[in-house]
């Protein structure tokens, strides 16, 4: 298991699931329990997941060594937020224009309004979800968690380890490429 979670895909993932059952738990209670109108409630919980998947994505995927910046935070949320916020509305608008709905009116022949929309709300939002899959952990991956020569899957004790190992080898080279010289006795003790 520890392993498996050394691969910095499938701690994206994992992150990815944690974080996409939050930005779904948030837009249904907006939309259901609050009746807030259903590109709102999108922006809402996409913008608090935003938050959350970077705490994520820096410490538990990328395991990023860098302290917290506003900096990285504000390109974290330009990348997130196009996806989340443009793509995921674009798909939502896509799914009621394509579908002739209004969430739930035609989309998906089930009794009960509530049930046609409860799903017609899921379905698009899932598909969202999963085309910004990609265009997220590229721009994640390469932009804003990226380092010069970091291997990313190597967890940052292993990294110190090898730093180290490679200093004591670098001191002992030195010490073999010394030439050899005569043996100095050493002084008498008074």
């Amino acid at each position: 298991m520890k392993k498996l979670l050394s691969n910095e895909k499938i701690r994206f993932l994992i992150a990815g699931c944690a974080n996409t059952a939050l930005d779904f738990i948030l837009l249904n209670v907006l939309v259901f329990a609050f009746a807030v109108p259903i590109l709102a409630a999108n922006a809402i919980s996409v913008t608090i997941g935003i938050c959350v998947s970077y705490l994520l994505n820096h410490f538990y995927v990328f395991r990023y060594e860098e302290p917290i910046s506003l900096r990285r935070f504000a390109m974290f949320f330009v990348i997130t937020g196009f996806s989340s916020l443009v793509l995921q509305n674009l798909v939502i608008l896509g799914f009621e224009a394509l579908f002739g709905t209004e969430f739930g009116r035609s989309l998906l022949f089930l009794p009960g309004e509530d049930g046609k929309q409860f799903l017609a709300i899921n379905i698009a939002k899932a598909t969202a979800v999963l085309l910004g899959l990609i265009w997220n952990f590229a721009f994640y991956k390469f932009v804003v968690f990226r380092e010069e020569r970091r291997r990313a899957d190597e967890p940052a004790t292993e990294r110190a380890d090898a730093a180290d190992a490679r200093t004591r080898a670098g001191v002992a080279s030195e010490a073999s490429a010394v030439p050899d010289s005569p043996a100095v006795p050493e002084p008498p003790a008074a």
